[in-house]
Formats: structure tokens, C-alpha cells, sequence
């Protein structure tokens, strides 16, 4: 049985697999492992595992499914605690009980609208930019204040959805 497979690569560095007439974008272990941010060995394991599965393998490199690495970096993990220098924006939540992965949405107000700057230095590191600019423009509105709103939009390039007129109108104005 022969299979051809064909390795085909873009102008921005995106990686493409061909095989039997069928085109799929890829992720070499190197690329994965800063979109898990987890390390190259980490994501050895996720093979080894089976929570990752390989769609070829050439000169040595694992080639991974591109959407399934998404997927995965999405996907949260079992146990993600918070750390404790964030306890003082969870009054009267048991800090130990919340996942960072899991409670995202909560995790990300209350970071973008009372957190300091290690507090925001923190969130930064722990989600990426297009989660936080994800947040500012589906639940921004909602749970920010109108000034965090403004500021966010602005930092992570996002557009809010409205915000809801009873804000704007109402007992509110004067």
C-alpha cells in the first residue's frame, strides 16, 4: 500500500497536510506546545495518552491536527486553582472551590474590573488575549463597569456588544 503525503507550508508559516486528496491544517509539537502552554514533554504525554493524536509523522516531528490543538488549549483542565494572591476579589467565594478554567467568566470581571496590576499581570499570563477580548465582547457589557468597559474594549481591540439600555436610562440618569 502506498500513501503519498504532501507537507505544504504558507507565506505566515501555517503548516498543511495533504494526503489522499484531502487538505488539513496541522501543528508541529513546538507549535503546540506554546498554544497549550504547556511543554514540548507535556505534549508528548497528551500523545501518549491519546487526548492528542497524531496525523503523521515526518523527519522525526509529530504532526497534530490544528482544530484539535484548539480545542484542547480550550478545553479546561481538571484542577485549576486560583492563586491566593487573587483571594481579596473573592470575598465571599472559598477561593480553593473556584477553577480558573472552569469559572472563567468570573474570574475575568473581577480581575478586569477590581484587580491590580499583579492581579492583571496574572490574568494576562493565564488567558490569552483573543479569551479576554472573547470575554470583553460577550459578557463585557454585562459584568464590567461602563469606564473598565471603555478601557478593555480599547487594550484588547474588542467590540463590546451594547450596552443594555436599562444602564443608560431610567433612575440611573439625572
Amino acid at each position: 500500500m502506498k500513501i503519498e503525503l504532501s507537507l505544504i507550508q504558507k507565506t505566515d508559516g501555517s503548516l498543511f497536510l495533504e494526503s489522499g486528496g484531502r487538505t488539513r491544517a496541522v501543528r508541529t509539537v513546538s507549535q503546540a506546545a506554546r498554544i497549550l502552554r504547556r511543554t514540548r514533554r507535556q505534549v508528548y504525554r497528551y500523545i501518549e495518552t491519546g487526548l492528542l493524536k497524531p496525523e503523521a509523522k515526518l523527519l522525526g516531528e509529530w504532526l497534530l491536527d490544528a482544530a484539535e490543538v484548539e480545542r484542547t488549549a480550550e478545553r479546561p483542565l481538571a484542577v485549576q486553582p486560583l492563586p491566593k494572591k487573587l483571594k481579596s476579589l473573592f470575598p465571599e467565594y472559598n477561593i480553593s472551590n473556584i477553577n480558573a478554567g472552569r469559572d472563567k467568566t468570573l474570574v475575568i470581571s473581577r480581575v478586569l474590573e477590581n484587580g491590580g496590576s499583579a492581579e492583571i499581570k496574572w490574568a494576562f499570563k493565564r488567558y490569552n488575549r483573543r479569551e479576554l477580548a472573547k470575554f470583553i465582547e460577550e459578557d463585557g457589557a454585562r459584568l464590567l463597569g461602563s469606564r473598565s468597559l471603555r478601557l478593555w474594549s480599547l487594550v484588547l481591540g474588542a467590540r463590546p456588544n451594547p450596552i443594555p439600555a436599562w444602564r443608560n436610562d431610567g433612575i440611573w440618569r439625572k
